[in-house]
């Protein structure tokens, strides 16, 4: 009999995959650190893991982001880790499997002689893009959209509508975007697909992230950094779209010279909302939703389910009681 109570989330969100190696978080036991990505509630505690853990592992595109983001990890401390590649410690091996969700993003495979456990990390588009991890004995998941009602559009028609809201504005003034880092990448890349040709511009760290990604030929055409003479000269004929991390669009969503879009993954009945005159909220998520969710752990099958209470809250506990219900796997929520 496999014991399987030593994979576990603390209550500071350190996903423990072995008594010494986790993801996502600090804990004291732990002498490896894994990054699944950049996003901050996946960042907990991580200068503690820098400062006295002995390896942080990380894809190569996450471990460059994370020098952006001002993460001064030792040389010696490094393994930037492609995806399908294993890298052994002691009895233990680990494998970065790709997420689709940000660039970067990486689920996690840990395998011992006794035991396999993995953890999704965020991502969406089970089968399509994420690859499902099956056969493993502990699958720990990410369930931000684990209530049933979390479903939404199809992706493909929430970008059509974004695209054709963009369009429509654009011929009145600028348009001012407002999302996550990563995300605002792979906007950039879809409405270049979708045929918007305003310019792009900018903010510094926005930038940032895009010059590390076109170091592994993810590259966007026609982007300009704020407050360059180029951009200057791009924002006086009033035509552009303009990128913003999330957490300006509600300081800035009253500025009158712009329309303005926050990007969230918190719409479902209705993928685009209009707030006032001048902003918008559209329901573009880079987190699978609950109909996603429910075909991951399907396909997966694990022998025991454990969803993430610490970044789900009160629908990690929904969705751990629908999979024990409708699909009969045992499923605990912890911390």
């Amino acid at each position: 009999m496999k014991d399987l109570s030593s994979i576990t989330i603390t209550d500071r969100g350190a996903i423990l995959l072995a008594p010494h190696i986790c993801v996502d978080g600090h804990d004291f036991r732990c002498r490896v650190r894994v990054v699944t990505h950049i996003h901050s509630d996946h960042l907990m505690d991580l200068e503690k893991s820098i400062a006295t853990s002995n390896l942080i592992i990380a894809t190569p595109i996450t471990m460059d982001l994370l020098e952006i983001l001002g993460y001064n990890i030792p040389q010696r401390k490094r393994v930037a880790l492609n995806y399908r590649t294993t890298l052994s410690l002691d009895n233990y091996r680990i494998e970065l499997v790709y997420a689709h969700h940000i660039a970067g993003t990486a689920q996690v495979v840990v395998e011992n002689p006794n035991i396999v456990a993995a953890y999704t990390s965020d991502f969406k588009q089970p089968q399509q893009r994420t690859p499902i991890l099956s056969g493993v004995d502990v699958l720990v998941i990410d369930a931000t959209y684990g209530d049933p009602r979390c479903s939404r559009e199809d992706e493909k028609a929430i970008v059509e509508r974004l695209v054709k809201l963009i369009q429509r504005l654009l011929v009145e003034k600028p348009v001012n975007i407002y999302a996550y880092y990563g995300k605002a990448q792979e906007i950039m890349l879809l409405l270049r697909e979708y045929g918007i040709d305003a310019p792009f511009i900018a903010s510094p760290r926005q930038w940032q992230v895009l010059k590390v990604l076109s170091k592994y030929g993810i590259n966007v055409r026609d982007v300009y950094l704020d407050g360059t003479n180029d951009a200057i000269e791009i924002q006086r004929s009033g035509w552009y779209i303009a990128f913003y991390h999330h957490t300006k669009f509600y300081s800035m969503r009253n500025h009158k010279l712009a329309h303005h879009i926050l990007l969230s993954g918190w719409l479902f009945n209705k993928p685009v909302r209009r707030l006032n005159e001048n902003s918008w909220i559209v329901g573009f998520s880079d987190h699978a939703d609950f109909e996603e969710l429910i075909t991951y752990v399907d396909e997966a099958r694990p022998r025991l389910l454990i969803v993430d209470g610490f970044r789900g809250g009160v629908t990690a506990y929904r969705f751990a009681s629908h999979v024990e219900r409708s699909l009969g796997i045992r499923s605990l929520v912890k911390p």
